[in-house]
């Protein structure tokens, strides 16, 4: 009796930790139901419908993503969207792993300074950002014309008002705005290396870049593949700065997938095709992120070391 009393009193104990662990989980998927998932579930099906002059809804199938997929603009977009990432995921990177390190290693006094100034354009206004480039840009008296014309150069024509060079203006804007985010996770990630590896390194003769780039680049990876995540992901939700600089113009050479999917939902009110491609930019954004965990596979500790 005592034996089968106690095994009751453990299953009840047993029943009320779970209880209450789904009691505290509740909140988040409740949150995670009603914002995320819903939402995701009823664009989708909108993209499935199409609209009708009388304001009825119509089944479509397919006919919306047959009729995206057919548009020339999409395929401009995907170009840009291309370009996007691969200049502005490996610069970013690149520039501020460098400005980490020179930071974090050769300065001391002014190392909070130099942390604050480069990461400022990150908690910067995007408004503020697109007004002070677009002066930047200016024809005639903007500041990059001012550097231009020391070589002979004279811009008649703003750089993000030209259809070659649009996208490239914006990219440029684009890596000025985010370095600083990529030099805050590398720096947080030098924070954590283990100063013993280091010092054995030293011991060992490694010096200057030699410590950096066989030392400290691999011991920084599990920062390098969250940037590499997150950029991918940034690229396809890039849409405040093209919208307020050109609006994806001229003659849609800078649209991005933020930008179009806003002119077909808002501008022309066509919602079926602007929910299409919100599924085509989530299922993409899904594939390239399942892809990239697969390839890098890496996973974290709580203490920010690389797992097997």
């Amino acid at each position: 009796m005592r034996a089968g009393a106690a095994i009751a009193a453990v299953k009840r104990r047993s029943a009320s930790r779970a209880s209450t662990l789904y009691l505290f989980a509740l909140p988040a998927t409740l949150l995670f139901v009603v914002f995320i998932a819903y939402p995701i579930l009823w664009v989708a099906g909108q993209s499935l419908y199409s609209g009708t002059t009388d304001g009825r809804a119509i089944f479509a199938g397919f006919a919306n993503y047959k009729t995206i997929l057919g548009d020339p603009t999409f395929w401009i977009v995907v170009r840009n969207m291309v370009l996007w990432g691969v200049i502005t995921i490996p610069v970013q990177m690149l520039i501020g792993g460098l400005l980490a390190y020179f930071i974090e290693r050769h300065t001391h006094a002014l190392r909070g300074f130099f942390r604050t100034m480069f990461f400022l354009p990150v908690v910067t206004s995007v408004s503020v950002i697109s007004l002070v480039w677009v002066q930047i840009y200016a024809p005639y008296y903007g500041i990059a014309q001012e550097y231009l014309k020391h070589v002979g150069i004279i811009m008649t024509t703003s750089p993000i008002g030209d259809p070659k060079t649009a996208i490239y203006a914006l990219i440029i804007v684009n890596i000025w705005q985010w370095t600083g985010f990529s030099m805050l996770m590398y720096i947080a990630g030098m924070a954590n290396l283990p100063s013993e590896v280091l010092d054995a390194a030293r011991i060992d003769g490694a010096r200057g870049w030699r410590l950096a780039v066989h030392v400290i680049v691999p011991m920084l990876s599990p920062a390098t593949k969250s940037l590499l995540l997150l950029g991918v992901i940034g690229t396809l939700q890039t849409f405040p700065i093209v919208h307020l600089m050109t609006g994806g113009g001229p003659n849609r050479a800078s649209e991005v997938f933020g930008t179009f999917i806003f002119k077909q939902s808002f501008v022309l009110g066509d919602t079926a095709s602007g929910a299409a491609l919100s599924v085509i930019v989530l299922v993409t954004a899904l594939v390239l992120s399942l892809v990239q965990i697969a390839l890098l596979g890496a996973r974290l500790s709580p203490a920010g070391k690389e797992q097997p």
